[in-house]
C-alpha cells in the first residue's frame, strides 16, 4: 500500500484538465482539490484480519469501501482482480494503483461492471466482462481517466440521456476502450462530452455513437478497426468540435453524419481519416422531401490540415438520402 499512497500524493498535486472552448465544455476540478473534509478509504484484495478501511487494515472489496463512502470520499485500491459490480455514489472518487493490474471484473454479467452517479470519478482501472463496462447515469457529471474498458457484452461506455449543461458533462481521457460487443462509447441522448487522448479500438459496433443534441469536444484520439463506423454523429441541435483525431481502418465510414433537420454544427479539423472501408465522411440525409444542400455546407465544416486518403468509397460522399 505504500506505493499506492505515494502515487496518490503525486496525483493530488496535479490538477485535471480544464478545457475552454466556445459552446463546448468546461468541467470543474475535482472536489478534493478544494475540500478540507475529504475522507480516504483503502482497499486491498489481499487484506486479512481486521478490516476498517485504513492504510494498515484495508477492506478486501471495493463494495465494502463504497458502503462507508460519502460524497467527499476517495477510495484507493491496490492492484489485484476484484470480482464485483459496483456503483460509484455521488461525489465518490475511485483510484486504482495500476490500470493494467487493478481490475474490476463483473460478478454479474447482466449488469454494468461500473455504474457512475453524479460527480463521480474513476481513474486507473481495467474494467471488463459486464453488460456494459461503465454506465453513466442520467444527468450525472462523471470523469473516466486512464482506464482500460474491454470485453464487455454490449457498449464499453453507455451514457444515459440528460442535457448539455456543464453540470452534466462526461469527461473521458487517456482511456483505451476496446473489444466490446457493441459500440465503444454510446450516448443515448443529449449530453456534454469531452473525449481526449484516448483509443477506441476493435469494438463490434461503432467506435463512438453520439445522439442528436450532443455538445462535444473530441481531440487527439485514435479510433481504429471498429466493425461499424469510427464515429456516428447527428448534426441537428448538436455542437461538436473535432481536432487532431486519427480515424483509420473502420469497417464502414470513418465518420457517418446524419441530418434530420434543425440547426447544428460539426467541425472537423487537423484529423487523419485514412483507410476506412467506405467513405472518410458520409453525409446521410434522413428528412423527406426537397432539401437545400447548402445547409450541409453551413452546418458541416472542415478546418485546415485534414488528411483523407485510401478510403475505399472516397473522401466525402454526396448527400445520401435515407427514408
Amino acid at each position: 500500500m505504500k506505493k499506492l499512497e505515494q502515487k496518490m500524493k503525486k496525483r493530488n498535486k496535479i490538477k485535471l484538465y480544464v478545457i475552454g472552448l466556445t459552446a463546448v465544455v468546461i468541467l470543474s476540478l475535482p472536489v478534493f482539490a478544494f475540500s478540507s473534509h475529504k475522507t480516504d478509504i483503502y482497499v486491498n484484495i489481499k487484506a486479512n484480519g481486521e478490516e476498517n478501511g485504513s492504510v494498515e487494515h484495508p477492506y478486501k472489496t471495493i463494495n465494502q469501501a463504497l458502503n462507508e463512502a460519502d460524497k467527499r470520499t476517495e477510495i484507493h485500491v491496490a492492484k489485484g482482480e476484484y470480482n464485483e459490480n459496483i456503483t460509484l455514489k455521488k461525489g465518490v472518487k475511485l483510484f486504482g494503483e495500476d490500470r493494467d493490474r487493478t481490475i474490476i471484473k463483473a460478478k454479474k454479467s447482466k449488469w454494468a461492471t461500473v455504474r457512475m452517479e453524479d460527480d463521480s470519478e474513476i481513474d486507473g482501472f481495467t474494467i471488463k466482462r459486464g453488460k456494459q463496462g461503465i454506465r453513466v447515469g442520467s444527468h450525472a457529471k462523471s470523469s473516466i481517466i486512464d482506464c482500460v474498458i474491454k470485453y464487455n457484452k454490449k457498449d464499453g461506455v453507455l451514457i444515459e440521456g440528460g442535457n448539455t449543461k456543464k453540470s452534466n458533462g462526461i469527461y473521458i481521457s487517456k482511456t483505451r476502450i476496446r473489444n466490446n460487443g457493441k459500440s465503444g462509447i454510446y450516448s443515448m441522448g443529449p449530453r456534454r462530452v469531452v473525449l481526449m487522448d484516448s483509443d477506441v479500438l476493435n469494438n463490434r459496433g461503432d467506435g463512438v455513437d453520439l445522439a442528436a443534441g450532443t455538445s462535444a469536444w473530441i481531440a487527439e484520439n485514435s479510433i481504429k478497426d471498429n466493425k461499424g463506423s469510427g464515429f456516428k454523429l447527428t448534426i441537428g441541435t448538436s455542437n461538436i468540435w473535432m481536432k487532431k483525431n486519427s480515424i483509420r481502418k473502420n469497417k464502414r465510414e470513418g465518420i457517418e453524419i446524419s441530418f434530420f433537420g434543425g440547426n447544428g454544427r460539426i467541425n472537423i479539423a487537423k484529423s487523419k481519416i485514412i483507410g476506412n472501408h467506405r467513405y472518410a465522411v458520409a453525409k446521410i440525409q434522413r428528412t423527406s422531401g426537397r432539401f437545400n444542400s447548402n445547409l450541409w455546407n453551413k452546418y458541416l465544416t472542415f478546418g485546415s490540415k485534414n488528411e483523407f486518403s485510401r478510403n475505399i468509397f472516397g473522401s466525402i460522399s454526396r448527400i445520401i438520402f435515407v427514408k
